[in-house]
């Protein structure tokens, strides 16, 4: 397997300092709707049959009544940016009727999974993105979401597609990877599942473990400004606590394995997934023989034929290592891109220094990589890294793994 040793890391007792501060003294900005509650739920019935074309139209209209807007004047166009979306398979196509649902993250919208469904698309897949309760209007909708209502959109979005396709694969990043895993574990039916940093551990796992209790007392571990149209930059307790709850579901229900074919992605340097957990799971519970992992930097030497690392130390891009949430974003995405519109310098995160995070804003040539992630003064300033740059090698591994499973059931590709 290719490995890199990477630069010296900050470590474990920064990071958990930086989850502490965070924690207990989250950034305060002024109240406003941003941060309440719309107490108001999107009126659609997730345990119903509607078509998917209904569920759009009805979650547009709850966006454009209920959303906080970053760009007032923009509204369309922000709101075609964060819609749960559906892309239907090219003319070209066909063969079986093949589907994947894709869940985003926390914080996230339906944005986050873009470009990874439009390689599924180009795939001949019909893909269906769903925007996950309480995202994609404001911030404070984080305070009352339960586990839940999480579990129920993605129950809903796999029934939509089992009514209009043969096959069905679900996929998702961090929390959306947690969640596509729990439901591939009680989905005889599903294909296999895609899992792009899947949150099946939370890092800080002592804080994280109070958040059930927390939450009554302590609405934000991190209350920032919303810069961004296409996600929040705010956690609430209760989110991270709902977080928590859906890992010891999955923790039970995967107890007797999974086996489930499963591409499964995860970085080493990763600050906000444990990825030690998610080596472990794949080693010792993805018993089927053409489920995948890619590793991204340093991994110890494994018997697992099926793992395999990539060196995620290159110098000659300036990237330092993969950060969390990089992983599912094109080198050219918009956004979050080599040349994208957003510059994550830490600045919304106590334990940057504010000298770190002006050089940072002032620099072009910044290294990239996952925050606090070095002390090294050579590789400073350090810029969040925002974009996969083994996107693509990535994205052949996928495919590779998609052709595996059609090859093993003695289809054409």
């Amino acid at each position: 397997m290719a490995a890199d040793r990477p630069p010296a890391s900050r470590g474990l007792s920064v990071r958990h300092a930086l989850g502490l501060v965070a924690l207990l003294c989250g950034r305060v900005v002024s109240a406003d709707g941003y941060y309440e509650p719309t107490n108001t739920p999107l009126p659609f019935d997730f345990s119903s049959d509607a078509p998917f074309s209904v569920y759009l139209d009805v979650t547009a209209d709850y966006l454009m009544a209920h959303r906080e807007f970053i760009r007032p004047g923009r509204k369309a166009s922000e709101l075609e940016l964060v819609m749960p979306f559906e892309l239907a398979p090219p003319d070209s196509c066909d063969g079986p009727r093949r589907g994947a649902l894709l869940v985003h993250g926390i914080l996230e919208t339906p944005y986050a999974m873009r470009d990874i469904a439009e390689v599924l698309n180009a795939r001949c897949f019909l893909v269906r993105a769903i925007l996950l309760p309480g995202h994609g209007t404001r911030a404070g909708d984080l305070l009352t979401v339960t586990a839940d209502d999480w579990e129920a959109a993605v129950a809903y979005g796999i029934r939509s597609l089992h009514a209009d396709v043969d096959e069905v694969h679900v996929g998702g990043f961090s929390l959306g990877g947690l969640l596509s895993a729990l439901a591939a574990l009680r989905d005889p039916d599903i294909e296999a599942a895609l899992l792009f940093a899947p949150a099946l551990g939370v890092t800080y796992p002592l804080l994280a473990h109070q958040s059930s209790w927390l939450k009554h007392l302590k609405d934000w571990l991190d209350r920032n400004p919303a810069p961004l149209p296409v996600r929040y930059q705010s956690m609430a307790t209760n989110a991270v606590a709902q977080i928590v709850e859906l890992t010891k579901r999955y923790d039970a229900e995967a107890d007797a394995g999974f086996p489930v074919p499963a591409f499964v992605v995860a970085s080493v340097d990763d600050i906000a997934v444990r990825t030690d957990k998610v080596i472990d799971e794949f080693v010792e519970r993805f018993t089927h023989p053409a489920s995948r992992l890619i590793v991204y930097g340093q991994l110890e030497e494994s018997s697992d034929d099926r793992i395999t690392a990539y060196r995620s130390f290159m110098p000659e891009q300036k990237v330092l290592n993969i950060a969390h949430m990089s992983i599912p974003y094109h080198p050219g995405n918009r956004y979050f891109g080599r040349d994208g519109l957003y510059r994550d310098c830490g600045q919304y995160l106590p334990i940057i220094p504010n000298d770190e995070v002006a050089a940072c804003q002032r620099n072009d040539e910044n290294w990239r990589g996952e925050l606090d992630s070095t002390n090294d003064k050579t590789y400073l300033p350090l810029q969040r890294l925002t974009f996969n740059p083994l996107f693509e090698e990535t994205v052949e591994d996928m495919n590779e793994f998609l052709e595996s499973l059609t090859n093993t059931e003695g289809a054409a590709p």
